[in-house]
């Protein structure tokens, strides 16, 4: 990851450099053994261990990748790359945004550490293709790894406008609303218009749609099928508590402080819900759930300073040995048609004919959360 022009950094941006070290893994405590001579057996479309790239990619030693701070794929996915290519992952985890605060200030200064991007929607498409960071993933890829008999819904799903810089890995039903059992008896809330009873005044969670979490989209969903005025009711007028922190919002609805919560991310409620914890998870009718992608888009750093080391590590992610790795990691369902979905999955894949809120439609992304995240704004106040 060393460059030349590493060392010309002003002081504030090695600062900001190495602040992400908290946030950065490898294999190297798992003691992950480069592959033998006759290099690890690997499945029918991913790259070859002792092919070209890979042997390209050896030279180079390592690549760096940003994603989810997770902490089963900062060292799921280091390890098993190590074990079938011997080329270190130099895994940095950590909020979208705080990363792309980082890079921003690397770039500005000419200096390009990473290769390739993990990551939600948001960040992905605001700054790291609004920014003009992202090369074309379609390029680098094996052409066999896109054909259509390879993916769920008959091809691969492409989130920006020219289909060819950020791939979405996995899609899913969002998590529903989550009550505490004690307070909230079966039948109390069957439709969304239920959490508007004046009963539930004060008594509701809810995770920040002003922050950069996926809380926006339960908004647009909201206002897509009811209009501004249900999400006045809802965030104004019933006076739910905000919060970001999902861990609390759980544990405040396990101890009765609300009797339930909108807008949490699917692993904390499977975790919390395994706890045996006095909490259910329930669907409500009358809006669209929301589909989303979670963490698993995937782009290719335009100007990565391990190139063939990042062009097979994408490779590596988007074919069936890879893919299964991280997918499993982050516990969600591929959208690969050969990568099985865990019979214990808690997340759940959207069925075929039914309609859901898309929340990473590129006009989702680029259009509606500017449009909710202001009138968020100017209903509640900044964050």
């Amino acid at each position: 990851m060393t460059t030349k022009a590493r060392f010309l950094l002003p002081a504030a941006v090695l600062l900001l450099v190495g602040a992400c070290g908290g946030g950065t893994s490898d294999d190297t405590a798992d003691g992950g053994a480069a592959p033998g001579a006759d290099g690890p057996k690997v499945t029918a479309g991913c790259p070859d261990p002792n092919g070209t790239l890979a042997k390209a990619a050896a030279k180079e030693g390592e690549v760096v990748m940003t994603g989810t701070p997770d902490g089963s794929v900062r060292t799921d996915v280091p390890r098993e790359f190590r074990k079938t290519y011997g080329v270190k992952v130099n895994y940095v985890g950590g909020r979208n945004s705080d990363i792309a605060a980082k890079l921003q200030a690397e770039r500005k200064a000419g200096v390009y550490t990473h290769d390739v991007f993990g990551g939600g929607g948001n960040t992905m498409s605001a700054t790291y293709y609004g920014e003009g960071w992202i090369g074309s993933l379609k390029e680098a890829l094996d052409p066999a790894l896109l054909t259509a008999g390879n993916w769920r819904d008959g091809a691969p799903k492409w989130v920006d406008p020219e289909q060819d810089k950020i791939l979405q890995l996995s899609t899913y039903v969002d998590s529903g609303v989550v009550v505490n059992t004690d307070l909230v008896k079966d039948g109390d809330l069957t439709s969304f218009e239920d959490m508007l009873d004046p009963k539930w005044k004060g008594k509701i969670v809810v995770d920040d749609p002003r922050s950069n979490g996926g809380a926006i989209y339960d908004v647009g969903s909201f206002d897509k099928a009811y209009g501004d005025d249900f999400v006045k009711s809802l965030y104004v007028d019933q006076k739910p508590t905000l919060l970001t922190d999902q861990r609390q919002e759980l544990d405040d609805i396990a101890r009765g402080k609300y009797a339930f919560g909108l807008s949490l991310q699917t692993a904390e409620t499977a975790e919390a819900l395994g706890e045996g914890l006095p909490l259910k998870q329930i669907k409500l009718t009358g809006a669209p759930a929301v589909s989303t992608g979670g963490s698993s888009l995937l782009a290719i750093d335009n100007k990565a300073p391990h190139p063939n080391a990042a062009k097979l590590l994408v490779n590596w992610l988007v074919c069936k040995d890879g893919n299964s790795v991280w997918t499993n990691a982050l516990q969600v369902p591929s959208n690969r048609a050969d990568v099985p979905v865990p019979a214990d999955l808690d997340a759940t894949v959207p069925e075929k004919g039914t309609e859901y809120y898309d929340s990473y439609g590129w006009d989702v992304l680029t259009k509606d959360v500017k449009r909710l995240q202001t009138m968020l704004v100017d209903l509640l106040g900044p964050q």
